[in-house]
């Protein structure tokens, strides 16, 4: 199986389990449909690139409370300008701050898998993806936010760069 295609298997076998694990009584919040641009390689260790990325967060969490909005299952793909790949899902915290809400801090941690193309060599497939988002309700339906993403393989393989990501965001409630 190629490597892109695998990057696709991955992110669609944690959309289609993750909505599954979820508890519909406590839906709070929106589906949000996240897109960005932004620097790849943002801390100029290796070969800074542009960024392209996708980002579908369901509404529904697990482990909700009236204090906590729960983890919210997301899946996503992002694209370099050198042809790499990654395909993931995972889970998000999001939390709200700020008068009326209108700010939220999002941490996020996902697996994946990563296709190099022409870009940089991560050191295997598999990798991980840990995000920190900000973002401003600039509508009642719309988000504007920075995005801090980070992939790597922890050290499974021998070689682990690792690279980090700066994004410009969009987020709308579907």
């Amino acid at each position: 199986m190629s490597r892109r295609l695998c990057a696709a298997a991955v992110a669609a076998a944690m959309a289609s389990v993750s909505p599954a694990l979820v508890s519909p009584a406590m839906a709070a919040d929106d589906a949000l449909l996240t897109i960005g641009a932004g620097v790849w390689d943002v801390n100029f260790n290796y070969d800074r690139q542009g960024e392209v990325r996708a980002e579908y967060r369901h509404g529904d969490g697990l482990f909700e409370t009236d204090s906590f909005r729960g983890l919210k299952p997301l899946v996503g793909v992002m694209a370099t300008s050198r042809g790499s790949v990654f395909g993931y899902g995972g889970f998000a915290a999001p939390f709200t701050f700020g008068s009326g809400g209108d700010w939220e801090f999002t941490p996020s941690a996902g697996i994946g898998a990563y296709s190099r193309g022409n870009g940089l060599n991560l050191g295997g497939t598999f990798e991980f993806h840990l995000g920190l988002a900000v973002s401003y309700a600039v509508t009642d339906s719309g988000r504007l936010g920075l995005y801090l993403t980070h992939i790597s393989n922890a050290g499974i393989n021998g070689y682990n760069p690792g690279e980090n990501s700066l994004l410009l965001t969009w987020s709308f409630a579907l």
